[in-house]
């Protein structure tokens, strides 16, 4: 029997927005795996669901760095939806794992930051497959 206690997990710890020139904002991630601390940026627009955009973007680089990119993965889509009367940021992230490419879908409740919710959406995306890359 394995202990569970004992795995390492990916956790959310903080997404930022700030602008830059001409229209663009730079999102910054922190996320952290066992002892580690992975920050990670992204640049996008600044309008629209650009800064969503960026966080998830930069949430991606940050688990592809976390495992070592045994995996790696890009934004296809990100969108505001309501489902079960809920406010949620969805994601559609495309993966090359394994000689594979699949398209998985991930999303996070909105609970009064969306730059936080685009960031843990990506993170929900990917965790099956980082969870495989990670196993011996």
């Amino acid at each position: 029997m394995t202990n569970n206690a004992n795995q390492k997990r990916l956790r959310f710890d903080h997404a930022s927005v700030g602008n830059e020139p001409e229209g663009r904002c730079r999102a910054q991630v922190t996320i952290a795996f066992g002892d580690r601390v992975i920050k990670t940026d992204a640049v996008d627009d600044a309008d629209g669901v650009g800064p969503l955009k960026a966080a998830a973007v930069a949430t991606l680089k940050a688990i592809e760095d976390a495992a070592e990119m045994r995996f790696t993965s890009s934004l296809a889509d990100l969108d505001h939806v309501n489902a079960l009367g809920k406010a949620l940021i969805a994601v559609l992230v495309d993966i090359q794992f394994e000689g594979r490419e699949v398209q998985v879908f991930g999303s996070c409740q909105i609970a009064g930051n969306d730059i936080d919710a685009a960031a843990k959406a990506a993170l929900n995306a990917t965790n099956r497959f980082f969870e495989l890359s990670m196993r011996g």
